[in-house]
C-alpha cells in the first residue's frame, strides 16, 4: 500500500527554515539560557539517581557463598 503525500515543493524548506530560526532565537534569548540550564540540571539529577540506583542493586544483588 502506498500513500500519496503530494509534492512538498519549496514550502517544506520554508517551514523547516522557519522552525530552525525560531528555535535559534529561543536558544539565544534569556529563556534559552534558562531552558538549557534546566535541562542540564535535570540530566544531572537523573544521572545521580541512576548511579545511586545502580549502586543499591549492585549491593543488594545475590550473595555468593564464601563472601561477606
Amino acid at each position: 500500500m502506498q500513500f500519496r503525500m503530494g509534492n512538498p515543493g519549496s514550502s517544506a524548506g520554508i517551514g523547516c527554515g522557519g522552525i530552525v530560526a525560531v528555535i535559534g532565537l529561543i536558544l539565544v534569548s534569556p529563556v534559552g539560557e534558562w531552558l538549557i540550564k534546566g535541562i542540564g540540571w535535570i540530566l544531572i539529577i537523573v544521572g545521580v539517581f541512576a548511579a545511586l540506583t545502580g549502586i543499591y542493586y549492585w549491593m543488594k544483588g545475590p550473595r555468593r557463598d564464601g563472601y561477606l
